[in-house]
This record gives structure tokens, sequence and C-alpha cells, in this order.
């Protein structure tokens, strides 16, 4: 059967290589697919419902979970098969009885409850008791199951170990949702308990929610963090609050605040023309593109409390408010205040629009120069992000359209790209604007009881609710005009909540009606993705580790003793191997077994492979790993009734690896999967389900690590229940794999527990070497892959895995850095991999080998040895990897300061730069200066002796050393000024040197800049499915070159971008003339000596005779088209045609033709073309115009003919115009 008829068979309709899943159509199959993907960001916001606080009393609300507390003490204390959740006792009151207490617990977070407890210290001494009580009901439960482990049915114990965890989910909702807040909140306000009124415990209650959430988004991105608080007041709370201003010597800092023309930090914006009242917003940012997760919502939380102008207002009643934030990565902009989201429309006039944006507006440069041109206005120059243009175009189409839901529709219906966007003004108070279009973006709206919760990630609002509602940007319709795409959600505070407060669209207008079956519900709670007090979440993953193998082993294996004897049990049900897959195993039926996966999770499929070959080595049974791409593309063939595939996934919602399991399941194989999540999408597609950990273990880390130890484990339980079936191994066998399974967790720990000389280890190696490489035997090749995978993620290193064995016969002439996984490796093959390790240390390398406790004899070999406890060996690559995932990270953290070292005198120069201008001083004055040239010398030094040391040889490259030592010699006054512009491009002047300094250092803090939980541009789900087109370089002018030999890559950039504008007025080329240019410099420049020759007339040019054709010598107007490289567009001196002429590079950077078109002029040319094709030279005219004290309007080009608008200079049109006018 042939691919194409097998594909139809199963229900493909198409097979592709290397695409986008974006770009294929629905039903089809890619082979290695690509994901396309760039920096992401975190928006959030919090939008309450307008409700009065109730008046009452809830302490029976505490006495009440008292009661739940003792009830839940006699279930859970006690042995398993007597008293405790999952014994003799009701199962169904028990967790009745756990999803009430939860219940009860959740109301404590609601407006009204929560400001009674922050009100009253007895009630939260209470809840303290309380979590304490309920933590030792956890320990001692957890103490009792362990005591039942082997002893208790796996369902049973499952069952057991849930309500433990539903349990501690209770706790951690009480201490750290509720108490801590509590705590936080107070902080936050700067007042006492009793002195508090309820509204503005509210709004700092979201406030200060908002910030939980933006911490946990920095994952996402975290070189710059916003806050947008609107509030809106009626007039006379308005004058109370600007007389309590007065009263408090803080109306001077008030008006200051309010005349920032940039929205920065601590900005005030005040509209008193609003529709429901005075209006004012206050806004709060960071940019730091260098720091630690944490550092800038601590910041935030730092202004807010230290504003006490905003905590004046809170203590006047609003008549609404709203808060949006973002964490940004930037992707189009530097990192600075006036680019920190959310961003402004700049104009009171049209009221106070705030925006925040994830993702790209592909079309911002265009709608930017149709904004200037329309509106006669321009941005200022510290903005550079395309965000900026979201509520400009708002504005626009608010002015023609005076409303602005349909204003933020229109807007956001013209940006091209994907897109997720966040809106806040005074001109809807109470409602917050989303929008979201394209792939890998992604707006959740949290259901709150109190409150709608955006976020462009689950964990941006799961502290306040699980239940949500997904926007669909992605998703075609038929609209009200065709197929249209996009989403728009309108939050509206004035409502009871739920959906009936939301008002949806897509982004042509047609409406959306939304029903419960859109309400979801997320099983994550805010315990799992709290970094609970680590410095970075793969810390927080990696220590949890021992403990998820633990959970991942409960349950599932035990030792029988009858008779004296010990037997094995491996304690597998139906929901794991179906009835029918162990009847297969029984009878000898299933002859293939292949585990599939991706990424990490492929790696453990191979380490799977290699544990159930060993376990199957006395059967027939075919064992392999494949990724799952692979598998798809190429193993079909070889699948059939006979074969177990088994996935292996992290979030079981990988693309590749569940279409392989679909394809797999229709040619009849069995199916399982080996997932970290429950009720993902690969749960419903498969025979039989293996659950990680407790089945909800997330990882925010995009270096994830517990999971792929957790799979290698849950294929040697199955595994070990295969060998059963099949009866390949001996009990003595299986109990000696179950006593490792058992022991794997400590000695996991004692790796932890020794990770500070892995520490020592990274901090003195890891930057010493440009070429890395990761080497492992047998087994432990799994542990170098993985290593590599998650070096790679760390240190944004290209990094080889290869077999110990074949290093040195590869690249060892590089001198790399090794890291050898070498732990648990058989002694004949530990012999092999010293006699290497010596070779590679005879090569100048520099080896760190993971080794077992007590192996020494790498010690004379290896710059570093780690040790591990000793394993067996096809466990090894567990403890490997362990260990070099640990050396990664403090690699990682290693390269991260640098870049440190780096930025901290990027900002001195900076603060003395700073400091010299508020002295007098002006920048050439300052370069000049004694103290600069000396700070600027010592850090040279300083900067010298570390490159000798090789403390940059990893992470920086060698032209932007060499370019940085440079600088600041020349800087420092080292160098002549002549050989600057060789060096750098621009002439040497002070403010090219800065500039050039600036953007250098800037490069490279980037460069070795190492966030460790987030991957600068790769995550672990896509998080911008870049939906940018490459744009084809066509049209008139360019077919005419392309027809001549000549193609767009001998074009600079700039005169690509100039052509593309002017043949928007050529109607007619109506000759061409090509002209070879020769005899230029080394620098691509005309000397005396410079020759142009004639090579081809044609059209109207054939005719005509060129004075080249008698002299060749280039000079004239040609001369300086080559000199300067750019397109000319005028009249010809001796005919007076109209030409223009584009200069071709050929070879290097060298001009080596010019072509010349006689062209004719469009006649009938709408005044937005002129202006666009007249590029920098309309802002010339323009300027001049400007200078004569005459107002501007573009208008004025219709005073010249076309011919006479690109044909003179700027300086003449400008004469023309003011004669005009004047006359």
């Amino acid at each position: 059967m042939g691919i194409k008829s097998l594909l139809r068979k199963i229900g493909i309709t198409g097979l592709y290589f290397c695409r986008s899943l974006r770009n294929v159509p629905e039903g089809s199959v890619v082979v290695f697919p690509y994901d396309e993907t760039v920096i992401s960001c975190g928006i959030t916001g919090i939008l309450a419902f307008k409700r009065p606080f109730p008046a009452a009393n809830h302490s029976g609300d505490i006495r009440q979970l008292e009661q739940m507390v003792e009830s839940l003490s006699e279930c859970f204390l006690g042995k398993p098969d007597k008293k405790a959740l999952g014994g003799g006792g009701n199962e169904a009151d028990e967790k009745d009885l756990l999803r009430k207490t939860r219940c009860l617990c959740e109301g404590f977070k609601t407006h009204d409850l929560f400001y009674e407890l922050f009100s009253n210290r007895a009630y939260q001494e209470k809840l303290a008791v309380l979590c304490t009580r309920l933590e030792g009901i956890i320990k001692n439960a957890q103490q009792t199951l362990e005591g039942e482990k082997g002893r208790l049915a796996a369902d049973k114990f499952d069952e057991i170990a849930l309500r433990i965890t539903e349990l501690r989910d209770i706790v951690w909702l009480l201490k750290h949702e509720v108490v801590a807040n509590i705590e936080k909140v107070t902080d936050l306000g700067c007042f006492g308990r009793h002195d508090a009124p309820p509204a503005a415990v509210g709004l700092l209650k979201e406030i200060n929610l908002i910030f939980n959430n933006l911490d946990r988004l920095e994952v996402r991105g975290r070189d710059s963090a916003g806050i947008s608080v609107l509030c809106v007041v009626d007039q006379s709370i308005f004058s109370q609050f600007r007389q309590r201003l007065q009263d408090e010597s803080l109306l001077d800092e008030f008006k200051a605040r309010t005349a920032h023309k940039v929205l920065a930090n601590r900005c005030i914006r005040i509209n008193e023309k609003g529709p429901s009242g005075i209006s004012v917003a206050f806004t709060y940012k960071i940019a730091a593109e260098v720091g630690g997760l944490g550092d800038n919502v601590q910041y935030l939380r730092n202004q807010v409390l230290g504003d006490s102008i905003f905590l004046h207002l809170l203590r006047f009643p609003l008549i609404q408010h709203s808060v949006l934030a973002h964490t940004r990565w930037a992707s189009v902009g530097e990192i600075s205040e006036p680019n920190c989201h959310p961003v402004d429309n700049d104009s009171l006039d049209s009221g106070i629009i705030h925006v925040c944006l994830n993702g790209d507006i592909d079309n911002y440069r265009a709608l930017r120069r149709n904004f200037e041109r329309e509106t006669g206005r321009s941005i200022a120059s510290e903005i550079t992000t395309d965000t900026k243009i979201i509520p400009l175009r708002i504005e626009q189409h608010l002015l023609k359209t005076n409303a602005i839901e349909e204003a933020f529709r229109l807007a956001v219906s013209e940006f091209e790209g994907s897109h997720a966007i966040a809106m806040h003004s005074d001109l809807a108070p109470g409602k917050v604007f989303l929008a979201q279009k394209g792939s890998g973006q992604a707006i959740f709206v949290g259901l709150a009881k109190d409150y709608y919760v955006p976020a462009s990630e689950t964990y941006g609002f799961v502290e306040q609710t699980q239940r949500y509602v997904k926007m669909d940007g992605e998703k075609k319709e038929d609209g009200l005009s065709g197929k249209t795409q996009g989403q728009i959600f309108i939050l509206d505070s004035n409502s009871e909540g739920g959906l009936g407060g939301i008002r949806a669209m897509y982004y042509d207008g047609t409406p959306i009606e939304l029903s419960e079956k859109d309400v979801k519900e997320t099983g994550i709670t805010s315990r799992d993705i709290d970094r609970q007090g680590y410095p970075h979440y793969f810390l927080k993953e990696i220590s949890e580790s021992p403990r998820s193998v633990e959970q991942t082993i409960q349950g599932r294996l035990s030792i029988l003793k009858e008779n004296g004897n010990r037997r094995p049990q491996i304690l597998l049900d139906n929901t794991v191997i179906p009835d029918r897959l162990e009847s297969a195993f029984r009878e000898n039926r299933i002859r293939k077994i292949f585990f599939i996966g991706q990424g990490t999770a492929g790696i453990a499929a191979s380490g799977c492979t290699t544990l159930l070959r060993d376990y199957l080595n006395h059967t027939n049974i075919r064992v392999a790993s494949f990724k799952a791409s692979e598998f798809s593309g190429f193993m079909l063939d070889d699948t059939r009734d006979d074969t177990l595939v088994i996935a292996i996934t992290q979030s079981g919602t990988t693309t590749d690896t569940n279409r392989a399991i679909d394809m797999a399941r229709g040619l009849g194989a069995y199916t399982m999967a080996i997932v970290n999540r429950r009720d993902s999408d690969i749960t419903f597609k498969v025979d039989g389900v293996l659950y990680t950990s407790t089945g909800r273990d997330i990882e925010m880390s995009v270096a994830s690590t517990k999971a792929y130890y957790c799979q290698i484990v849950a294929g040697s339980i199955l595994g070990l229940r295969i060998a059963q079936l099949t009866e390949s191994r001996t009990d003595d066998f299986l109990l000696a794999e179950i006593a490792q399974l058992w022991e794997l967790s400590s000695c996991m720990n004692k790796v932890l527990q020794g990770q500070s000389k892995i520490r020592q280890s990274a901090e003195r190696f890891s930057v010493t070497k440009t070429y890395w490489a990761i080497v492992g035997s047998g087994p432990n090749k799994v542990a170098a892959d993985e290593i590599r995978i998650k070096l790679s993620e760390l240190c944004y290193k290209s990094i080889s895995s290869d077999v110990v064995e074949d290093k040195k016969h590869i690249d060892l002439s590089s001198e790399p850095l090794i890291l050898v996984c070498a732990a648990g490796s058989r002694d004949s093959v530990v012999t092999d991999i010293v006699k290497d390790t010596a070779i590679f240390k005879a090569h100048e390398a520099v080896p760190i080998v993971i080794a077992t406790e007590g192996e020494d004899r790498f010690e004379p070999y290896a710059d570093s040895v780690i040790y591990v406890p000793k394993i067996k060996e096809h466990f090894a690559p567990i403890l490997n990897t362990l260990a070099g995932h640990l050396w990664g990270y403090y690699a990682a953290l290693t390269i991260n300061k640098e870049s440190q070292y780096l930025f901290n005198f990027r900002e001195e120069i900076s603060n003395h730069i700073d400091t010299s201008t508020d002295n007098g001083l002006n920048v050439y004055e300052i370069v000049l200066d004694k103290a600069f040239r000396e700070k600027t010398t010592g850090f040279y030094r300083a900067f010298k002796e570390r490159i000798r040391l090789n403390r940059y040889a990893t992470a920086m490259a060698i032209h932007t050393a060499s370019d940085l030592t440079l600088l600041l010699k020349y800087l420092a006054g080292s160098l002549p000024m002549r050989d600057f512009e060789f060096d750098f491009g621009v002439k040497g002047t002070a403010p090219n040197m800065l500039r050039s300094f600036f953007a250098c250092i800037g490069k490279i803090i980037n460069e070795m800049t190492r966030p460790i939980d987030a991957i600068k541009h790769q995550a672990k789900t896509v998080t911008v499915g870049t939906s940018r087109i490459s744009e084809k370089v066509e049209g008139l002018l360019f077919e005419a070159l392309e027809n001549r030999g000549f193609n767009k890559h001998q074009l600079t950039t700039s005169n690509i971008l100039v052509l593309k504008r002017l043949q928007e007025v050529v109607a007619e080329i109506k000759g061409v003339t090509i002209y070879k240019i020769a005899g230029l410099s080394i620098l691509g420049e005309p000397t005396e000596e410079s020759t142009i020759y004639l090579a081809s007339k044609e059209g109207s040019s054939a005719g005509m005779i060129s004075r080249i054709e008698s002299n060749n010598r280039l000079h004239g107007t040609k001369h300086i088209i080559v000199k300067n490289g750019n397109v000319f567009i005028g009249k010809g001196k001796r005919d007076n045609r109209s030409i223009l002429i584009a200069p071709v590079i050929s070879v290097g950077t060298k001009i080596d033709h010019l072509v010349l078109f006689d062209i004719e002029f469009q006649r009938q040319l709408e005044l937005g073309k002129k202006v666009d094709a007249l590029g920098g030279k309309y802002h010339h005219i323009r300027n001049l115009i400007e200078e004569t004290s005459l107002p501007w309007e573009d208008g004025h080009l219709n005073l010249l003919e076309i011919e006479e608008l690109f044909g003179m200079s700027a300086e003449k049109i400008s004469e023309h115009i003011v004669s005009k006018l004047r006359t």
C-alpha cells in the first residue's frame, strides 16, 4: 500500500515536511514540524464587580472551619484500613468534607470576609492555629500512609495520597492566599488594620493580587514591568482630595507628576472631562534588563507603598476603578521606562487610554507613518515600542466614531501579526477591553466571585479562581462580511460577573454567544506554581524531584511476604495496562514495543528503552525508541496489532506525540502514555495511562527537570510489570529492582545535598572554555543527551553529545570543556573512560567527571570530579543527569554574574555622564574630563584582566570583546581618533563614541544574561506564533532591474526601501542605461583614477549620446552617487529628462554598476503617496518652510508639478512654496 493511500485510509489529508503547523490544512501530518517563536511577555489585570460591601459578622465561618478541622482529624488520623480516608469510612462523606472545607476557605478570599479577617487580629490568630493543626494532620497522615506502602492496593493508595494532597492545598490556601495576603496588603497600604476603610483595603487587595500574579508571570519575561491603576471620582471628592494634598504639602509633587509628557514611573494622568467624573490614573514602571525573578515586582510594590498621593486617594470613595499590569521581554523597542507597558495615548483631549501588548504589531511602522501624516503629531523619540501605536489608533478612531468600544474594535482589526491586547480607559470606566488574534498568544479570563481576572497564562489567575474562559484568536469563522479572525472580550464591572458581564465578538463585529460549555476549570493551584522562597523555579523543581520520584513509585510497588517468602508486587491496574493488553502479553502476541516522545520526553523514551531491553533480554520482543515525529514519518510500516506504542509526554498536549499515537491506533497498535498531567489531551487517545508523581506536578521553568526523572522511573515500573507478564525475569531480579527504586529518592537527595561542590566546579570552570561537550557510554549516553538539552537551554550554547570513546576522534582539537557521565558504569567501562579522560586532559580540554562515590581513578586527569551515590547501571542516567542539571544551573548563574559586572560599569558611566551634564558639562567636555578617563581606564584594566583569566570565553564573542576593548581605549584617550571610523564605521566624535560604547556593552550584557527559568528565544509551549510574512520585493523598478540581471540582494536595505516608495510615483520606464564602475579604492570610494563605462542602452536612451562615450572618468553626479551609495532621482543636467539612478553592488561592498532609468511620472497621484515617496526629503522641506514661520500643510506639495517635486532640491522647493504662499 502506498503512503498516500495509507494516510487517506486513516483520515489524513496531507503529508508535509518541515512546515509550521499553522500553515498546513486541517487534518495534515507534519514531519519535522517547526515552531516560529519570539520573546514573550505577560498580561494580567483585575476588574472588581461594582457591589457594596455587606455589613455582616462572619465569626460563624471561623467556628465552622474549626469544626471541619476536627472532623478532618478524625478521618485522617488512624490506619488506612480503619479510619483514614479511603479506608473503612464513608468515602463519599469524606470527599464531601474536603470539598466543603476547601469551599469555606475559598470564601475567606472574598472582599467582605477578607476585610473582616484583615480587621480582626483574633481571627487571624485562630487561622494560624488551625493551619498548624492541619499541618500536623498532614504529617501524621503521610507517615501512616508510608507505613502502609506495599500493603494497600494501588487505587486505594492513590486515593488516599490524593486526599492528602487536597488537604495540603487547603493549608496552602489559608496560609498563603489569605493570611500572607493580609500582611502584604497591610504593608502595601502603610496603615494599621483598624483605620482602613473597606474600599481602600479592597483596592489594595486587588493590587496585591496583581503583584502576586505578575510575580509568577515574570517567568515569561522580566526585563521590565508596569502597572496602571485607573480611578474615577466625582467633582466634590476630587476637590477634597486636592485639599488633602495641599494640607499635606503634596500638591506641588502632584502637579509635577501630572506634567510628564511620556508615561513613565510614578506618572499621574488627570482627565477632568471624563464621562463619569474626574479620572486619575497612576502608573508605576521599572526597566531592568539585568536582575532576578521578583526584583521588578518588589520594586513596584515599593513604589505603591511609598506613594503618599495614591494612598491618600484610596481613602476617598471611588466611582470606578480598574487595574492592568504587564511584564515584558522586549522584542520591539529598547528596554526603558517609556517603552515599558502600559503605554498611553498622550492626549487628554481624547481621554485616558492605557494599553498592554503581548506579541508584535507587524505593520507598526506603516501605521506610525500614517498616524504622523494624518495628525501632524509625532511619537516621542524615547518611545520605540510598537505597542505605542495601539492607543494612538484607538484615539484616532474614537474621534470619528465617538464610541470607545467601536474605536477599539476598528483599531485592533488593523493590526497584523500575532497579538494579545488589554486596554482600560476612563471613557469606559469599569470596563476592560481584551483582543487576541493569531496563534501562540493567549488571554484567559478568570471568573472569580468578586472580579474578573484577565491574564495571558493560567497562573496569572489561579490564586483567585480555577474557573475561566479562554479567548480563541486563532479560530476563523464566517462573519458579517466573509471570513473573520480574532476575538474581542469587553468585561463589565457593572454586572453580577460570570458570563453575564462579558460581551464577546469577532474582529469584524460578529457577536459571539458564550455559554457554560465555554467555561473551563484548571486543576492547577497557586501552590503548584509558586517559587516558595527559591531564587528560581528551576532550583525549586529540581529540589522537589526526589519527592516526585517517591510519588511516582508510591502505591505501585510492594513486597508480599508469604510463608517466609518475599514476592514482588507491581500494582498497575487496568487503567494502566488494560485487560486485553495484559492478555496479549501473556499470550506472547506483542512482538514490538516502541517508546516515543519529543525533546526531553524523547530522551526519557530512550532511557525507558534501555531499562525495558534489559528486563526483556530473554525474550524476542523488540524494544526501540523514536522521536515522535520520526516515528510518524518513518516507522508506520512497522506498526501493527503486534505493537505497543508508549508515548512519553509532560503536558499531554505535544502535537507530534499525540498525532503519532492517533496514527498508531489507526493501524491497530496498542497504545499507552506516561504523562504528567491528569485529563490532558493524550489521556483520551490511549488505551492505558501511567501518571507520574501526583498527575499535576507542574513545572514553570522552561528547563524541565523532575518530569524526566519521573518518566524514567515510571518506565521502569511499567517494564517490571511487563517482565512479570512475559515471565522473562525471576522474582529475585524483580525484588532487587524494587529495592533500587525505593532507594532512588534517597540517592537523589544525597546529590542535592552535595550541590555546593557542584556549584564550585561550575563557578570555576564554566566560563573558561568556548566549546562544550557532554559524553556518556551505554545507558549514560541518555544522561549526556538530556544534560545537553538543559545546558543548552540554561546557558544558550550549542553543545555536542557523544559516546565517550568517540570524542577523541571528533573535535578534541577545539579544546572543549567536557562533562563526562561515568557514574554507575561497570568497572571495565570505567577503566576505558579513565583512559579517555587522560587523553582529553592531554589535549588541553577541561574534563569534569561525574563518578560513583569511592571511584578515585579520575582524580589525576579530571579538572573536577563530582561524586554521586552508587547505583545500578541502568538507573545511572538519573543521578548523572541530576548532577549535570545542577552543574548547568550554576554555570548559567556564573555566566549571568559576569553580565552583572558589565551592567554595573555601564550604570556607573551612565550616572557619571548624567551628573556631569547636571553640572554644566557638554558631551565633548565629559569625554575629555580627567575623572571620566580615569574611570574608563580603570575598568579597561579590570576587564582585560578578566579576559586574561578566561572569564568571558564561554559567552562573549571575540569580536565583541575586541570592540569593547577598543572603545574603552578610545574613551580613555589612548588611541587616535582618526582610526575610529575605520573600526566602527562612524566618525570619531564624542557623541558617536559614547553611542558606540553603550550599544556595544548593551549587546554584550544582553548576550550574557541568563534568565534561568525563561529562555529568550524558546519556550516550553509556543509563546508567539510569529505571523510575519516574507514580503516580496516587486514592482516596476524591481522587475526592470531583475530583467537586466540584477536582484534585490545587490541593493542596500535603505535603497530597497527608497525604490519601493519611489516606484509608486513612476508611471513608465521609457529607457534604461547601464554603467560599469571600476577603479574604486579599497574602501569602495571613488578616486581620481576611478572610471565609468557604458555597458548598455535601450529604449529612449538608445539614441542618446553620453559624455561617457568620450570621457570615462568618474565625476559629477555619478561620482556623488557612487561616493554616497544612495538612489538618485532628479533631472538630467544636459537633457532635462526625469531620471532615477540606482547604485548596484555585485562584489563585497563596492558599487560596480549604476542603472539609470528614463522615467515618466504618474499624473494623478494622491497626496499621501507623494509624501511617502519623498521620504526624508519631505521632512527637510517641511522644516525649511516652518523656519519661515509659515504653517505647514501637506497640501503645499501640490503647488509644484511632480517633475519639480522630485527634480528640484529641498531648498529650491521650499523657496518656490514660500513664494507661492506669500503672493
